[in-house]
């Protein structure tokens, strides 16, 4: 192989990198870079570039925005627009992207106009999608939102020609939180789940992370907080593994706004607290202004109000540097309700009315400031402005129940101000020409009836994308409940099925008893006592299960010595692992102490050695470890041969999932151990996972909150 093609290979091989596990692409990209800067043979200018578009690319998708600004502006200096205008314009775009996650709106938008001016008459589809895309983005934070959908739409129209999966799934997600924002929740999971499809296919860690994240809000937006709740968490999963710091902050702030629907405040208040410090780090005003509005309403809901309006004070003025105008309307709507908190009605009135200036204010929120103006003035007992604010209220709100499509809203708006042309244009004739009074009239006339035409065509029009929309989001609800039923019905399947085999061999052993077939009585019964067992373990697991599904379930926290709750778990299993033979080492800090409820977390590190003991191969060996980090307790359970693959990495804590469906039942599981620590640790406001163990077999991993 040619070095020419070599190197060509290399790169894609980086790219392909860059898009699962930036920081190995950073890693790897930063060696090569090295090893070309310190060669004595002369550098390939387009080769070196690549890497350090990679290099940059990789910096950004880890939040290291510092150190991607640099690089790009060495860039930038070094390759000027008339004789390298393709490496300019996708410098530019690096740069964009930088000052895009910096809030910097002004400057990224320069920086995409320009790239788009040096490539307008090149073949560069990629690099033009990727342009469109991130003005979409910039509109998109900009609250322009017809503009943010025109311009990601072509990107996605262009991806589609490419027959590009990664693009294509990126701008169908950006589409999805445009439509989310609109209001259109139909047509946002349609993408959602689009975007969520292709990233699946292609193994996109970090693709998966940001649909899942997506789908949660949509679900939040339906009310199906724990739904919601699920998603996210999985999200903040893999954003922790993949280490972007925004990602990461993003999900602790969702995970706190469900918490908070919940009345779960203080769990809110430390998932938002814990993003906040992240893009504290950062320096990124717009972050730093939502995380803050979300712990100011926190703060609001456990009554602490200077604490809240501190933080809402803070958050309106970064939202308004960064010019984050959906994160500074939310702002305002919190420090207007602390205002009405703490009596201060004047204060509060002023507020509104200069919220109610604000240009493109939407009519949900012209609906609650009319609302609570109508309020303040009645108990000011100021009766004809609180009437002229309730009168406003109920046309904002027969406003709202009509949602007109904004075309067809805009075709109305261009009739009536063609009628309304033609009837001044007749009155100017009649005011000119009184003798042709009555043309004028009859003008006007055939206008007013044109007018009253149009009308009723609007309010039919109304009328059908009312029944419309209603229709749309009557499917999804319908396209829910099937698939909670098919979830309900595929259970109740799955255990039939796990009752029914210990059953059937509990009959024969019966029958063989009965007809005097079985010639060792005793084996037979202890047979018989082995499968009633089997069947006593399933139900309890069952039914263990099923209190956590319905929340009847109640923990019983105390501060315990973790060493002398798994120093216990340790003796009773030596006998068991000797009599395999298995080894089983154990290595945990001294003296550390937790919240917790002890015998549940005891049947965690019982449930996780059982499962050890009954899959891995004789001789083989087990490790149960523990030890205290700032953030909580790590508990691991480890393994040698057999391990699992990646598939059931992810799927073993399903109810009833087996990798190995016979050996399983054999060994007399009931499927169901695994969800059970799922659920006991989440209980706890932890979380558990599954990985590769480097003993060879599995890893699993326990983390508790302090």
């Amino acid at each position: 192989m040619s070095s020419a093609a070599l190197c060509v290979q290399e790169l894609k091989s980086m790219q392909n990198l860059l898009a699962h596990n930036p920081t190995a692409a950073l890693k790897e990209v930063s060696t090569k870079l090295h090893s070309l800067n310190n060669s004595s043979l002369p550098i390939n200018q387009e080769v070196w570039f690549s890497y350090k578009n990679i290099e940059i690319s990789a910096q950004i998708k880890l939040g290291l925005l510092d150190e991607a600004k640099a690089n790009g502006l060495v860039l930038y200096a070094k390759y000027d627009a008339e004789n390298y205008p393709l490496f300019r314009a996708k410098t530019a775009f690096l740069l964009a992207v930088v000052n895009q996650s910096t809030s910097n709106s002004q400057q990224s938008l320069a920086y995409l106009t320009e790239a788009m001016a040096l490539i307008e008459n090149k073949d560069e589809p990629e690099l033009k999608a990727d342009l469109f895309a991130n003005l979409g983005r910039i509109y998109r934070y900009q609250a322009d939102y017809q503009q943010a959908l025109s311009y990601t739409s072509r990107a996605l129209d262009m991806a589609n020609e490419l027959r590009n999966k990664l693009k294509q799934a990126s701008f169908h997600n950006q589409i999805g939180v445009i439509y989310d924002y609109i209001g259109n929740l139909a047509l946002s999971l349609e993408h959602h789940e689009q975007s969520l499809r292709l990233q699946q296919q292609l193994g996109n860690q970090q693709g998966i992370s940001d649909s899942l994240y997506n789908i949660g809000e949509i679900y939040r937006d339906l009310n199906k907080l724990p739904l919601a709740l699920s998603h996210f968490s999985q999200a903040l999963v893999v954003d922790q593994s993949l280490g972007n710091p925004i990602h990461i902050a993003n999900s602790y702030s969702k995970l706190a706004q469900v918490n908070m629907a919940l009345n779960k405040l203080d769990v809110a208040k430390s998932h938002v607290e814990q993003g906040l410090a992240l893009v504290r780090k950062l320096n990124v005003p717009s972050d730093i202004s939502w995380q803050l509005s979300i712990l100011a309403s926190i703060y609001m809901a456990m009554g602490e109000l200077p604490q809240a309006k501190a933080s809402a004070n803070e958050a309106l003025e970064l939202a308004l540097s960064a010019q984050a105008k959906r994160t500074e309307r939310s702002v305002r709507m919190i420090l207007i309700e602390i205002a009405i908190a703490q009596k201060q009605s004047s204060n509060a009135l002023t507020q509104i009315a200069e919220m109610l200036a604000l240009p493109g204010i939407s009519r949900i929120y012209q609906s609650q400031l009319y609302k609570l103006q109508a309020e303040l003035y009645e108990k000011q007992n100021e009766l004809v402005r609180a009437i002229k604010s309730h009168k406003d209220y109920q046309e904002v709100q027969q406003q709202l129940f009509e949602h007109l499509d904004k075309q067809q809203t805009e075709r109305m708006k261009k009739s009536v101000e063609v009628i309304r042309q033609d009837q001044e244009l007749s009155i100017l004739q009649k005011e000119q020409a009184l003798q042709k009074a009555s043309l004028a009239n009859l003008e006007l006339q055939r206008g007013i009836v044109i007018l009253l035409l149009l009308l009723l065509f609007g309010v039919l029009c109304l009328i059908f994308t009312r029944q419309k929309q209603k229709q749309r989001l009557f499917d999804v609800k319908a396209k829910l409940l099937a698939d909670n039923l098919e979830q309900k019905n595929r259970l109740l399947a799955d255990v039939s099925h796990e009752l029914r085999t210990p059953l059937t061999a509990l009959k024969l052993s019966i029958e063989v008893l009965q007809f005097n077939l079985e010639p060792n009585i005793e084996r037979a019964y202890i047979k018989v006592h082995s499968k009633i067992s089997q069947l006593d373990n399933l139900i309890a697991d069952i039914y263990r299960s099923a209190q956590y599904d319905n929340n009847t379930l109640r923990l019983d926290k105390d501060v315990f010595s973790i060493n002398e709750l798994i120093e216990d778990v340790h003796q009773d299993f030596i006998p068991r692992f000797n009599e395999k033979p298995q080894g089983l080492a154990v290595n945990s800090q001294d003296n550390v102490t937790i919240g917790v409820d002890a015998e549940r977390i005891k049947q965690v590190i019982i449930n996780l050695l059982n499962n050890s003991l009954a899959y891995t191969n004789k001789g083989g060996e087990t490790r149960l470890a523990m030890y205290e980090n700032h953030s909580g307790i790590r508990i691991t359970v480890e393994d040698s041969a057999p391990g699992l693959s990646d598939e059931d990495l992810v799927r073993v804590f399903e109810r009833l999932y087996r990798c190995e469906e016979s050996r399983s039942r054999d060994l007399g599981g009931s499927g169901l151990g695994l969800s059970i620590c799922q659920q006991i640790v989440l209980a706890h406001d932890g979380r558990i996972y599954a990985e590769h163990s480097e003993l060879g077999g599995v890893k699993f991993v326990v983390l508790l909150p302090k």
